[in-house]
């Protein structure tokens, strides 16, 4: 099958249609038969725009991959594009030896006084700071009214002012000098000031009289020896009224104890057979309501019978015990 132009409409239709059927719808249109079909042509013009929306689309995309492309392989591209930088020499140029340094900083002077007052014939010693380094020159501005010696030494010459200078190379420093004249209205010459008067020497120190030797010092007397010690279980106590009855306390065989019986208002003096030492006797414990003791005195106060108290004498570095019990 092949395709035939119409030399009338120029449309292209099937060998196998004998005419052109693009022509018979025309004739059946124009005639009112049938309603006429569109031809190609028409159906092509009236087609939509083609939209621009896919391209937009495509290329967004394509520069989103580009992005992200340079993002992770930027550096490895900017590398195989440039290749290696050439390293930048130093040209920095060596300092000349012929050229000055920086100047040295100056010398920074001051004076102990910056403005100074005197009378016609004082004298006043001006001071430059002491880190100051190098020699001293000094200059008054007007010697008639003041002069200043190479030390610094000031002398007020006649009433008027002028200013002391001392520079150190190339520092300066300078102090208001103010001389005025004195009370009798005299200007007195400069008087020699008297040279200090030789002292006298110190007048010999006596000597240290000799010191008297210590006297010998006594040897330490004989300190008597201890009471001699005494074997207690030997020793008896007496008790002596005051009738001059004299009575032995007996002692139990367990504990060694004397033992004596007594009532109240009886009067008893202790003592100690077997032993010539000195006793010395107190009350052990608590002895209310029952005795008292005045040194070797024993008193008995109590009433109730069955009551006691032990009275302790002491001799030879022993002990010796009596209960006193109230009958």
């Amino acid at each position: 099958m092949s395709l035939i132009k119409c030399r009338r409409c120029g449309e292209m239709f099937s060998d196998s249609y004998k005419t052109c059927p693009f022509c018979e719808e025309d004739d059946a249109y124009y005639s009112g038969r049938v309603k006429k079909r569109r031809s190609r042509r028409e159906d092509t013009s009236r087609r939509r725009a083609p939209s621009i929306l896919g391209p937009v689309m495509v290329l967004v995309l394509a520069l989103l991959v580009l992005l992200v492309v340079w993002l992770v392989f930027g550096d490895q591209i900017k590398d195989a594009i440039g290749g290696e930088k050439p390293s930048v020499e130093d040209v920095t140029p060596a300092p000349d030896p012929n050229t000055p340094g920086p100047a040295e900083p100056k010398n920074v002077i001051t004076l102990n006084r910056a403005v100074l007052a005197l009378t016609v014939g004082d004298r006043e010693t001006l001071k430059v700071n002491e880190e100051t380094e190098g020699t001293c020159a000094w200059s008054s501005s007007d010697p008639t009214v003041a002069t200043v010696s190479d030390s610094g030494e000031v002398t007020a010459v006649a009433a008027g002012n002028a200013v002391i200078t001392a520079k150190v190379g190339d520092a300066e420093a300078a102090c208001s000098l103010t001389v005025k004249a004195a009370e009798n209205g005299t200007e007195p010459t400069d008087t020699t000031k008297p040279t200090d008067t030789t002292k006298p020497t110190d007048t010999t120190k006596p000597t240290d009289t000799n010191k008297p030797t210590d006297t010998t010092k006594p040897t330490d007397t004989n300190k008597p020896t201890d009471t001699q010690k005494v074997d207690v279980s030997k020793l008896v106590i007496t008790a002596t009224s005051e009738g001059g009855y004299v009575g032995e306390l007996a002692a139990t065989s367990e504990t060694g104890v004397f033992e004596m019986s007594a009532k109240k208002g009886e009067v008893w003096k202790l003592g100690i057979k077997g032993t010539t030492a000195a006793v010395t006797w107190s009350i052990d414990g608590d002895s209310s309501g029952v005795c008292t003791l005045d040194g070797d005195k024993l008193t008995v106060t109590g009433t109730t019978s069955g009551r006691y108290a032990t009275v302790v004498g002491s001799v030879g570095g022993g002990t010796v015990k009596a209960i006193i019990r109230i009958r």
